[in-house]
């Protein structure tokens, strides 16, 4: 008698095993289930078998024990009866040679006929061996071969099984044929019952099918369904070693690793399948993944109901699927991903992708350039994709709120925010996708941080963002349009106008000051009547040079405004901010200084702001203007330790200024190097040290020195002599 079978896919779930320490085999009154793992043995298989079949334990060891203590058994006496036919053969042929004649007796006889009857046998035995149906041979086979005494035993224990019993067998469809599930189970199972279901994976039916066609089945079928509709608790149970291999690097592959509060766990598919091809060692035969990434990403769909789908390429773990830590694999691969950043940033074009490479690398890059630049095709693979949400759902946790420009508090908290570090085009994007989320004040920050690259364009997105929220006068009153249809200035004649005009306010020459005043005028018209994008460094620069002729018409605030648009100009670098920080706090500082009631919290900001800006020019390298930037924090200090007591500005004002002294030895410049001795005589002076030998240098450059120089020396000198913590000196007071 021969089964039907039926190929079920897509219901591997429908398994009763929970965990792979349960039997393999299991009984129901109508039905018996085999569900098979990578790990069982044939002998644990038996054992299972045996003990359904009501056969205990101890007689299923006896059985085994026994059969084997029986053919060791009969292999001895074999041996034995070869030894004394031996034995026989040996002492006749001693008389023959050596005794003839010698008198026959009975017991040679006997001894004649033991030795032909053994030699005989021999002969005959392949005989009998090659006879059909021999049941000696049979036997034989079962003595020597150990399948054929396994095919035996599980011959017993299943023929003792009712033949209607439904037979139910999950995950063999990942077998070899030579495989003992295949080469000693199957044949039995199709024979001596009536019929199977084989539960296998959706792309290896047809392969199933045509197996248990070739084992004589009687009939066979597919059956394919859309699948049971429950958890599959139990799949690592059905993995092989491979597809374990490929789930741990599918969950690698995952935004798990952005953290444990995510409402759905993504997978990039592009990063999965990457990673099977690179990370792991290809030399090792067990760690080859070369193929089969999209049969394991079917498979996780169809068979084990691991993944779900919200869009063409945002593919999720469903909610019951248990997500390993996996720290060791993780830091590996973050070191990995983190040399090949440039070769994934050409493979991966889903934005799910890019988001788990940044925060795989992102705490170990060194170059912060390279991982801007995942940030920036992130972005740009948002927009392209129109998977707007993501913004929503990950982007502020990555970079935060957009900070607001012409707030100088707010740029102080933010000088590292990331929006100053992507490239004008990027943020013209992020302006888009916070449209599309409905975040309308963020876009509106981003387009006001651009306004002053192009304020004809983004006067138009900053009213458009206004009519959004609703705000229709403000969207009204920001249209702007003044554009000419002159050409975009080339970079000499920029620079021409920004050198003239600089270098009469930077000395104050009064005597060039309406000069200076037209260069500027001149500057403005040609970055203002135009209609491309202005270079951020032709904008800064005017900013700066228009505030610093504000300080010398002592319109402080006015000079202070123009140093905020400076810092509110984007994709500039800590050189630009952090001269502009230095710039702010000498405005505050005039401004203390020509206050009558010696505001402290403008003395106090001012040195705030310059602390920032020394970090900031630190941070480049910077020892050009080092020494100025050094020279105007410690006057600011100075101008605030002439009121208020402070050991520790004290100290740090010393330091400053000795760092600013040496400098200007090492580089032989003169640069400041009056207002920097004078700052050191007021703070030895301060500290009762001796200070004869800076004064003599001080009076040797005095010559040296441009009047607006000297005028700041006299000033903060005749202020510590009026309060007596400095002698009189004629040529250095007013």
């Amino acid at each position: 008698m021969k089964a039907s079978c039926l190929v079920i896919s897509k219901e591997l779930q429908t398994n009763s095993r929970e965990e792979e320490k349960n039997s393999l085999v299991q009984k129901t009154s109508n039905s018996l289930e085999i569900v098979y793992n990578y790990n069982d043995t044939l002998e644990e298989f038996e054992y299972s078998l045996n003990e359904l079949c009501g056969n205990s334990s101890f007689f299923y060891k006896m059985k085994k024990r026994g059969s084997a203590y029986f053919l060791s058994f009969i292999s001895v006496v074999v041996i034995l009866f070869a030894l004394i036919s031996s034995s026989l053969y040996e002492d006749i042929v001693k008389k023959v040679i050596f005794e003839s004649p010698f008198p026959w007796s009975s017991n040679d006889t006997i001894s004649i006929l033991f030795v032909l009857l053994f030699f005989f046998g021999l002969i005959l035995m392949p005989s009998i061996l090659d006879g059909e149906g021999s049941e000696f041979k049979e036997s034989l086979k079962a003595w020597i071969n150990k399948d054929i005494r396994v095919l035996k035993r599980l011959k017993v224990a299943l023929n003792s099984l009712d033949k209607k019993y439904k037979i139910k067998i999950y995950n063999i469809d990942l077998l070899e044929e030579n495989h003992w599930m295949w080469r000693l189970v199957m044949p039995i199972v199709i024979n001596h019952f009536s019929y199977i279901e084989i539960y296998v994976r959706n792309d290896l039916k047809k392969r199933t099918q045509k197996r248990v066609k070739a084992l004589g089945c009687l009939s066979s079928d597919i059956k394919t369904t859309n699948g049971v509709d429950k958890p599959f608790l139990n799949y690592e149970l059905f993995f092989s070693q491979k597809e374990e291999t490929l789930y741990s690097l599918m969950q690698l592959s995952s935004t798990k690793i952005i953290g444990k509060d995510e409402q759905d766990i993504y997978i990039s598919l592009e990063l999965f399948e990457y990673c099977g091809r690179n990370f792991y060692d290809q030399k090792s035969e067990k760690n080859q993944l070369i193929s089969g990434f999209q049969n394991f990403v079917n498979r996780c769909f169809d068979d084990f109901k691991l993944l779900n789908q919200h869009k063409s390429n945002q593919i999720f773990f469903q909610k019951w699927v248990k997500i390993e830590e996996l720290e060791d694999e993780r830091r590996r691969l973050s070191y990995y991903l983190r040399n090949h950043i440039e070769e994934c940033l050409e493979y991966f074009d889903n934005p799910i992708s890019l988001l788990i490479l940044y925060y795989y690398v992102k705490d170990i890059v060194l170059d912060e350039k390279r991982t801007i630049a995942i940030l920036e095709k992130l972005i740009d693979s948002i927009k392209r994709k129109q998977q707007y949400d993501l913004i929503n759902n990950y982007w502020f946790k990555i970079a935060g709120e957009m900070f607001d420009s012409n707030d100088l508090d707010s740029f102080i908290l933010t000088n590292n925010s990331i929006y100053r570090k992507l490239s004008i085009e990027t943020l013209n994007s992020l302006i888009f996708l916070f449209e599309r989320n409905g975040k309308f004040e963020q876009a509106l920050l981003i387009a006001k941080y651009l306004y002053e690259i192009n304020p004809n364009k983004y006067s138009i997105d900053i009213s458009s963002l206004y009519e959004r929220l609703g705000e229709f006068d403000k969207a009204y009153n920001s249209l702007v349009y003044n554009a000419k249809d002159n050409a975009k200035p080339n970079d000499v004649e920029v620079r021409y106008y920004q050198r003239k005009s600089w270098i009469v306010v930077s000395q104050r020459k009064e005597e060039n000051k309406e000069e200076g005043k037209e260069a500027l005028g001149k500057l403005y018209e040609l970055l203002f009547s135009h209609k491309e994008f202005n270079e951020p460094l032709w904008l800064w620069h005017y900013y700066n040079i228009k505030a610093n002729y504000e300080e010398w018409d002592e319109n402080f605030d006015l000079a202070i405004n123009n140093y905020l648009k400076c810092l509110s100009i984007p994709a500039l670098g800590a050189f630009e901010y952090g001269a502009t920080f230095v710039n702010t706090s000498i405005a505050y500082r005039l401004n203390y200084i020509k206050s009558k009631d010696k505001n402290i919290e403008l003395i106090s900001k001012s040195i705030e702001l310059g602390f920032i800006g020394i970090k900031l020019k630190e941070s480049v390298g910077d020892r050009d203007e080092m020494p100025v930037v050094l020279h105007n924090q410690c006057l600011n200090i100075l101008y605030k330790l002439a009121y208020f007591e402070d050991k520790k500005l004290l100290d740090s004002a010393m330091l400053l200024v000795l760092k600013a002294y040496e400098i200007l030895s090492e580089t032989k410049s003169k640069k400041r190097l009056g207002m920097i001795l004078t700052e050191l005589i007021l703070l030895k002076a301060i500290k009762n040290e001796p200070y004869l030998k800076e004064l003599e240098e001080l009076e040797k450059h005095w010559i040296n020195m441009y009047n607006y120089e000297k005028t700041q020396a006299y000033s903060i000198y005749s202020l510590y002599e009026g309060k007596n913590i400095v002698k009189r000196v004629e040529w250095l007071t007013i």
